[in-house]
């Protein structure tokens, strides 16, 4: 896995929360998992076409 490092500014409250909750070195490790859980939700590696409904599909029974 590829890691990039960058500067983000956080709003002192949010930061106080992290660092209170997670110490001041896993501050990292919590932005990348929340971050990974917002983003990446619901992606897999078939696409990332939204999920559908069938209800309208026509059935071909139906022409008979």
């Amino acid at each position: 896995m590829y890691m990039a490092k960058t500067t983000i500014i956080l709003r002192e409250d949010v930061y106080s929360v992290l660092k209170k909750k997670y110490g001041p070195r896993g501050i990292s490790n919590a932005v990348n998992e929340i971050l990974a859980e917002v983003l990446l939700k619901g992606e897999s590696m078939f696409g990332t076409m939204n999920e559908t409904s069938l209800e309208d599909l026509r059935d071909h029974r139906d022409r008979i």
